[in-house]
């Protein structure tokens, strides 16, 4: 038989398949415009899975590739050049750290880069110029980054990689080396991520194609499938509880405006926040077609064949336009810090919790949605996943209510981390306001930062003690305040329980819990780049937190921001080594030397004096880069004295904290 030349070819491949393909980027791709939350969601999932189980497959997606030459080996990528540019990135940064991990063998195929962006010749220098290091091209390449802005793309997320991979790997086996993890990393990345690689047919139109893919439909999800099997085992009332679900998942708007769209038959005049609390089919309701026979009343709908298809066609009313005259309020648009899966997974905990149940064995992974539920599902009780859906709703009430979420500002566009207030107006809608800056919003943003992306354990212990204790107190409210400092400092200290397993006692019990990290000691360490950038984080909560001058304007504009690059205050290779000796490398890498910058703020400063940094610190008109670096900065020198001083100063201002925390 001959071979179909219209049928998509599929292998499933890791790194290590790929020795005798060549990649190249079309002109018609978009530059690489990761940034830091996707690379660290990565990086952070990938060591996570290499401590777990060094030996299982990781699977990342799919590319798809027009294969040339005459065996095929040239694979123009046509779909998913965003992620395995970023595994080629992460395959230099790892080659330059240590030497001899498999995964430098993916650079290159015959001398030559195995990756290649068509036209874009500087890009290629760049890489060539990452790759070897050669002060012969150094200056053009310098020339290139300031002149094309998705040079600085790259560039930035190489600096943030090296970030992310020293920050996940402190937490590596104490009598393996920095550089022996690693490699050993390496090797699981190079061996062991498996993605598909699908080639298109011959004479296929890319341009078409590419197209198509960019402007298709949302693709199903797992909690798609999720859904249909959970309605399946609710039998009757299904409509009314996909409602519920649909209210809940559309996690990029506020919980108040999803509500509506779903039961636009409410009473919206009669319903305050206070009734958004509890799901009640007596308050929310939806209008059914008496007159349709596949209304709910009347249908003959069967939902048993459809396990792998969202439950979404349904003959009633989707979205119901809402009148905008009457909103006379200012919009706010948000983003989730999490996606529904994650969501769906915090909440099924809270759920087992409430049946006395214990907690799932599965990983915590939205990719293990459908094996997670199966549990539920295969009880095959209708009340209990009743019970479930309407928890479901609390739980989404609670989290729009009293987390965090992006939110983008109205004139400029920047996204910002925001508690948001909510207040009803006349005409029963509401008007959203961010809360000025707190100690809430500032904790919040700490642990998000700090923790692993793909699964914010903290929110399943938060969420439980919200769900039993929120009064309707307001996000910003001490009380709330004390329990999440609590939370925050036993999840740093107690080091004898996984992420995971902490987060489901703190769920079931508030002390108890054994304190086995010495933060002393820690902190007396010259660890330089290798220090978990938790603590600089900690310490700016710390510092904010008790700041004086709360008027200072610069203050008043500080915000904890995401950052990855430890910067040495004393430089490492001081630019004028007559006027600047090099310190000794316990002063050097000592904590005191130390602050937690943005790649951009790091490559400021880079190898310049104290002095000059110092000067450009101080001229900056906004805010601070760190609290940290005011501290700093505020001396008038800064020697090996001086950095023992400091370390011991804010070593004393965490214990202090820690010792507060009497709960």
């Amino acid at each position: 038989m001959g071979t179909n030349k219209t049928i998509f070819n599929s292998k499933l491949l890791c790194l290590k398949d790929v020795s005798e393909y060549s990649f190249i980027i079309p002109t018609y791709q978009r530059p690489y415009v990761w940034g830091d939350e996707q690379l660290k969601k990565l990086i952070d999932d990938f060591y996570k899975s290499y401590l777990q189980d060094r030996e299982t497959p990781y699977y990342i997606s799919t590319i798809i590739t027009k294969d040339n030459g005459e065996n095929g080996e040239q694979s123009e990528l046509i779909d998913g050049q965003q992620r395995f540019t970023t595994l080629w990135l992460i395959a230099l940064v790892i080659s330059r750290l240590t030497k001899g991990s498999d995964i430098n063998k993916f650079l290159k195929k015959d001398d030559e880069l195995r990756l290649t962006f068509e036209i874009r010749n500087e890009v290629y220098d760049y890489l060539n110029y990452l790759l070897d290091e050669s002060q012969q091209t150094k200056d053009k390449v310098v020339q290139d980054v300031e002149s094309y802005p998705y040079l600085k793309n790259i560039t930035k997320a190489v600096k943030s990689i090296e970030g992310f991979l020293r920050d996940a790997l402190s937490e590596k086996d104490d009598n393996l080396s920095f550089e022996d993890e690693l490699k050993g990393f390496g090797n699981f990345i190079y061996s062991k991520v498996f993605f598909i690689k699908n080639t298109t047919p011959p004479n296929t139109d890319l341009n078409k194609l590419f197209s198509t893919i960019n402007n298709s439909g949302v693709q199903l999800e797992q909690s798609d499938i999720v859904k249909a099997n959970l309605l399946k085992v609710i039998g009757q009332e299904k409509v009314l509880y996909s409602k519920i679900w649909e209210t809940c998942e559309n996690m990029n708007n506020f919980f108040e405006r999803n509500a509506r769209t779903s039961f636009p038959a409410s009473d919206w005049n009669s319903i305050n926040l206070t009734k958004f609390v509890e799901f009640s089919k007596d308050i929310f309701e939806y209008s059914v077609d008496t007159s349709n026979p596949n209304s709910e009343k009347n249908s003959s709908f069967k939902i048993g064949d459809i396990d792998i298809n969202a439950i979404d066609d349904y003959p009633f009313n989707k979205k119901t336009s809402e009148n905008e005259s009457n909103r006379d309020s200012e919009e706010i648009y948000c983003r989730s810090i999490i996606s529904f899966q994650q969501l769906l997974l915090h909440a099924y905990r809270l759920h087992l919790k409430a049946e006395n149940k214990g907690d799932f064995e599965e990983t915590f992974h939205s990719n293990r949605l459908i094996e997670i539920f199966k549990e539920l599902e295969s009880r095959n009780d209708s009340e209990e996943v009743k019970r479930f859906f309407e928890l479901l709703w609390k739980v989404r009430y609670l989290f729009d209510k009293y987390i965090i979420k992006w939110v983008s500002d109205t004139n400029t566009k920047n996204e910002t981390l925001e508690l948001v207030n909510f207040t009803r107006n006349e005409k029963s809608y509401y008007s959203r306001t961010n809360y000025e800056k707190s100690n809430n919003l500032m904790l919040q943003s700490v642990l998000y930062f700090t923790g692993d992306y793909l699964r914010q354990y903290w929110l399943s212990s938060y969420l439980d003690y919200l769900y039993y204790n929120h009064n309707d107190e307001v996000p910003v409210c001490k009380t709330h305040l004390d329990y999440l400092e609590h939370l925050d400092n036993v999840f740093s200290l107690t080091k004898n329980l996984t992420d995971k397993e902490l987060s489901w006692k703190m769920m079931n019990q508030t002390d108890g819990f054994e304190s086995e990290f010495n933060i002393e000691e820690y902190l007396k360490q010259a660890n330089g780049t290798g220090f978990k950038h938790y603590w600089f984080y900690k310490l700016e909560y710390i510092l904010w937190k008790n700041w004086e001058n709360r008027d200072e304007s610069k203050f008043k504009n500080y915000r904890i921001t995401s950052k990855n690059s430890v910067e040495h205050i004393y430089p490492q290779n001081p630019e004028n080594e007559m006027e600047n000796p090099k310190l000794e490398a316990k002063y050097l890498n000592s904590f005191g030397n130390l602050v937690l910058l943005s790649v951009s703020q790091n490559s400021e400063y880079s190898n310049k004096s104290v002095g000059v940094k110092r000067s450009m610190f101080q001229e900056k008109s906004n805010s601070f880069d760190t609290l940290k670096s005011f501290c700093i900065f505020s001396k008038d020198k800064w020697d090996k004295d001086e950095i023992d001083e400091h370390r011991k100063e804010m070593m004393d201002t965490i214990l202090k904290y820690y010792k507060t925390d009497d709960k």
